[in-house]
């Protein structure tokens, strides 16, 4: 049956689910606006005796809309397992990436999507799904408003309520400033017993079933605390707090924190403690009322009827964000210029980004514009230029008003911010008229589909230059394209790569280190590594901005710190030849042509070859040929015929996966031609077809290079 689709992405589904056998249809629907795929998936590997009910076939709900990441649902009676997320509804779907789909978006295709969903089950049967270096899950789902208090013990707090770009936090501030914020009853709940099964429950929406996410009775300990709230009218903090009125009092806000011990296994000390608070919808006398609790004649609490009324009144939940102290911080810390005014536009505001602005800023150098969506959070504190002050505002925003306290309000070099990230479609007019009117952007969110996306569809005429640093914070990377951007971003981090498979000394670049949880979330991490390294190569990114002007060159620099001695490695930045080929853009290094051209011409009179290696690009349909591997020991090499061999291949492609986690892998193979032709033979295009047969188990098409004795020809194979 021939289903029409509403979206590419949809329409790409049907198309794979037909080439690569993972499933059969169900249907297609319009439901209310969504495009509604219904799927069987399988069947599927599961074990005879899965730790998790999962079937062989499964029926899944995709729910596609262009541009975002599809939503997977799963059947209503599906066991709850971790990565599993229970909508309020009760309705269940797969989390199926730890990443926002920004991240993602440069690798992401149907074909890929499917074998994730296969993927999840299949692990999920065997309660493999969450790695053992996995943060455990947290015990309710994340939500986007978070709370910030201290550890005063109080039982009062006043809250100030701060709007970010996307959520609500509330922060404490000072209870004697009666001027801002509302007085809240902070009431506490310790579960006894410690969980174990590392699964994310359904968020329960009222105290009736938040009483009912837990075995112990927690409400029935949170009542006890009704009297001794009340008593604080025997205190001196009744005038300080509340000015001695007792309606003050009675219309305090109350907040519930509870706090739970997550273990890997029955026995274990727990490895973290998950905290979520909740706010109650009511005011402390409607909660004490709903208890049974009345004043009396003696003005006192007491019970005078049984608690009836309580079960549904509505919660709302919010992240405890741990405060920021001294310990925090011990934890997660392990020339003179010229005057220059030209407009430069910083993208990125984070650890790294903000220390280069602040030596920036603290030279008087360029005149900026900002852009950055996030708010500043405690956690950012460790390795961030701004202070507990700032906490709650955007970055871009916040980093304006410091510059401006510096210059006490003159002279201030930040002329503009924009509070949203580079892909924001109700930005794009205003970043594109930043970015169009500097003479360069410096991007510092250390994020791949950031780079991408200002190379291909922002930049323009002007010139890019990309710092990050490793996951250990042991190495600075700067990718500076050429003054005519005949040479760009994408391509630089692709000999970025490659620099990192033919330096020995650099296999272990991107390995992943320790992280440590800021917050409740399952993505509340941040990377562990010295203030001290972000300072230093936040030196060397403002000393290199202001040495870009004098250059034309296109360059990719690393230098390693190590036993307080900096290595650099230099590469001056080369030109990627474009092919237009059945749909794709293939860009390939130029040194790479000359390489293989040097190879054919060793092997005269016999053909050679070998694999090629590279990465696909599916959002803007480029194929990148970036290395190869020469041809194996036991390859066949005759003047009419090359039959590729094997010995040691498996291993080279395996290492240099691992060296660059995965951003380059084998995408086909190359061979020469004696003569001058380079049009492929019967066999050539037999060849093809098994290479797209091949590389189809990854979703992508099948590469194949013919280089004669002056020229190359690329051939393209797709599904």
């Amino acid at each position: 049956m021939d289903y029409t689709c509403k979206t590419a992405f949809a329409t790409n589904i049907l198309k794979n689910l037909s080439a690569t056998g993972l499933g059969k249809l169900v249907s297609v629907q319009d439901i209310d606006g969504a495009e509604v795929i219904t799927i069987d998936i399988g069947p599927m590997e599961i074990p005879q005796y899965p730790v998790y009910l999962v079937k062989t076939i499964e029926r899944v709900n995709i729910i596609s809309v262009d541009d975002d990441l599809p939503v997977v649902y799963c059947r209503d009676d599906f066991p709850i397992v971790p990565h599993l997320n229970v909508l309020p509804d009760g309705r269940k779907t797969l989390c199926l990436f730890d990443v926002p789909f920004n991240d993602i978006r440069y690798t992401f295709n149907a074909s890929m999507f499917l074998r994730r969903i296969v993927y999840w089950f299949e692990q999920t049967a065997r309660a493999q799904l969450h790695q053992a270096d996995q943060p455990l899950e947290p015990y309710f789902p994340g939500t986007c408003d978070g709370l910030i208090l201290s550890d005063s013990g109080y039982p009062f707090v006043r809250l100030k309520r701060i709007k970010t770009l996307n959520s609500i936090l509330y922060k404490e501030i000072a209870l004697e400033n009666i001027t801002e914020g509302r007085v809240y009853i902070l009431l506490s709940a310790v579960i006894k017993k410690n969980y174990t099964k590392n699964i994310i429950n359904r968020m329960p929406q009222t105290l009736g079933e938040l009483d009912d996410a837990f075995e112990e009775n927690i409400l029935k300990e949170l009542e006890t605390r009704f009297s001794e709230i009340w008593a604080v009218k025997q205190t001196s903090l009744y005038k300080t707090i509340f000015q001695e009125k007792e309606t003050e009092l009675r219309n305090s806000g109350v907040l519930l924190a509870i706090r739970i011990g997550l273990s890997r296994s029955e026995g274990e000390e727990p490895e973290r403690y998950y905290i979520k608070a909740f706010q109650v919808s009511d005011t402390f006398q409607s909660l004490y009322q709903a208890f049974g609790y009345h004043r009396s004649k003696k003005n006192k609490l007491e019970k005078v009827k049984p608690a009836e009324d309580y079960k549904n009144i509505s919660i709302i939940p919010f992240e405890m964000f741990y405060q920021f102290n001294s310990q925090f911080a011990t934890f997660l810390n392990e020339g003179t210029i010229t005057e220059h005014n030209d407009n430069i536009v910083q993208i990125g505001l984070g650890a790294l980004g903000s220390q280069i602005a602040n030596n920036c800023i603290r030279a008087g150098y360029g005149n900026w514009t900002y852009i950055d969506p996030d708010a500043l959070y405690p956690h950012n504190l460790a390795r961030h230029c701004l202070n507990q002050d700032s906490i709650g505002q955007n970055k871009a925003q916040a980093m304006q008003q410091y510059a401006n306290l510096l210059f006490d309000g003159k002279d201030n070099i930040i002329k503009a911010v924009i509070s949203s990230d580079i892909f924001s479609k109700s930005e794009q007019e205003k970043i594109r008229a930043s970015i169009s009117e500097a003479t360069l952007v410096v991007d510092c969110t250390a994020s791949v589909a950031a780079e991408r996306y200002l190379s291909h569809e922002l930049a323009g005429k002007t010139r890019s230059v990309s710092f990050f640093m490793n996951p250990t914070g042991t190495a600075l990377i700067m990718l500076l394209e050429s003054a005519d951007r005949s040479i760009t971003l994408d391509v630089l981090e692709m000999q970025y790569y490659r620099l990192l498979i033919r330096e020995k000394k650099l296999w272990h670049h991107l390995k992943s280190d320790r992280k440590v949880l800021y917050s409740s979330t399952c993505r509340g991490a941040s990377l562990v590594y010295p203030q001290d390294n972000a300072s230093i190569f936040s030196g060397l990114c403002s000393s290199a901005i202001k040495q870009i002007f004098s250059s034309p060159n296109a360059t990719v620099s690393m230098w390693v710190y190590d036993d307080l001695s900096i290595t650099r490695y230099k590469k001056i930045g080369e030109i990627f030849q474009e092919i237009n080929c059945n749909g794709w853009k293939i860009k390939i290094s130029s040194s790479l042509i000359t390489q293989m051209y040097d190879q054919r011409r060793n092997k005269l009179p016999n053909e050679t070859g070998g694999v090629l290696i590279g990465a696909y690009d599916y959002e803007h349909n480029i194929c990148y040929i970036v290395d190869i591997i020469d041809s194996p020991s036991d390859s066949e090499e005759y003047p009419n015929a090359y039959v590729r061999g094997h010995n040691g291949l498996l291993k080279q492609i395996e290492r240099l996966e691992e060296i660059t986690i995965g951003n380059l892998t084998y995408i086909g193979e190359w061979h020469s031609h004696p003569t001058a032709s380079t049009q492929p033979s019967k066999y050539d295009l037999i060849l093809l077809k098994s290479i797209s047969d091949y590389t189809l188990a990854q979703g992508n098409p099948g590469c194949m290079l013919i280089v004669g004795d002056s020229n190359f020809s690329v051939y393209l194979q797709s599904i």
